[in-house]
């Protein structure tokens, strides 16, 4: 007791206790967070295409024009004889989600395989689409995920439909379907949480994206389907890990999906200090250190005055 009678009266004793007092906050709050749990979410029960409305011949058409210079006519890639694929890689492994996921997004087709393509309109309707997934899942395909039918996918576009009242129905059951999708996860705390251990770090706390190593980039997720959120998740585009079913359970995937969207509707509040929503740690350390920094500075003013007055 001496000892810490002696020494609390040290010019830096004040600081100490000030520095002390922060570490234990930030450490007592990071142990008391909550952690993830399960959640109960609805499903909607959409089903694939029926066989009577795909065209898997015109199907193998888009292919072997669109996809076979660089895949190969049965998807196996173009290699070398270095055993490194020269144009495409092997995609009979990929699954129809990554067939949607890439076309759909517009990233294929592409005329240079080794870049990082960016989201695009799509290249093809969405029946050439559906076509291509049909010829694929008969003639080529020999595992992979399947396509998640029952997460719904973009909004119609009116230049599909033959005259307005049809599009007016499609858009309408659409937004049901996209509306029930995204309220069915009751967890909002369990998407973002989800959201922030696997997403974040990559893809930024807003969903901006984000620069990634060898001159890659994780691209921002604003315009994303609820679909192709999902399809990326399972198939793993590029540099981005797999979050199969079993790592990430469907239900799982519903509440971060949701949160997604929700956090793609949040405007930027803005504001004197704007930070472009960088992200939470990025905003937490900018005010952690101009916060000690203020303190520390009036610490050593109030220290200062009390010297001289003594």
């Amino acid at each position: 007791m001496k000892w810490i009678t002696a020494r609390r009266r040290h010019p830096l004793a004040g600081y100490v206790v000030v520095i002390l007092a922060l570490a234990l906050f930030g450490v007592g709050y990071a142990a008391l967070a909550p952690t993830a749990d399960q959640a109960q979410a609805q499903t909607l029960a959409a089903e694939p295409p029926s066989p009577d409305d795909v065209d898997v011949a015109n199907g193998e058409d888009i292919f072997n024009q669109t996809c076979a210079t660089c895949h190969n006519y049965d998807g196996s890639g173009t290699y070398g004889e270095d055993g490194e694929y020269t144009r495409g890689p092997d995609i009979r492994d990929s699954g129809a989600a990554a067939i949607d996921f890439q076309v759909s997004t517009g990233r294929m087709p592409s005329m240079n395989p080794d870049a990082q393509m960016p989201r695009k309109p799509m290249a093809m309707s969405e029946e050439d689409l559906q076509d291509l997934i049909a010829y694929y899942n008969a003639e080529i395909r020999t595992g992979g995920p399947d396509v998640p039918y029952d997460v719904p996918g973009e909004a119609p576009e009116r230049e599909n439909f033959e005259d307005e009242a049809s599009y007016e129905a499609a858009l309408e059951e659409y937004e049901g379907e996209y509306e029930a999708y995204v309220e069915g996860a009751d967890d909002t705390d369990m998407g973002m949480r989800l959201y922030l251990t696997n997403c974040a770090h990559c893809h930024g706390w807003s969903g901006g994206g984000g620069a990634l190593t060898d001159g890659r980039w994780a691209p921002e997720i604003h315009d994303a389907s609820p679909r192709q959120i999902y399809e990326a998740m399972v198939s793993g585009p590029g540099a981005m890990p797999m979050f199969s079913d079993t790592v990430i359970e469907p239900e799982e995937k519903q509440e971060l999906i949701s949160y997604v969207k929700t956090l793609q509707a949040e405007p930027n509040a803005g504001g004197i200090f704007d930070l472009d929503r960088v992200g939470q740690v990025a905003e937490g350390l900018i005010g952690w250190v101009v916060g000690l920094a203020l303190i520390i500075a009036c610490a050593i003013w109030i220290t200062a005055k009390q010297r001289a007055h003594d």
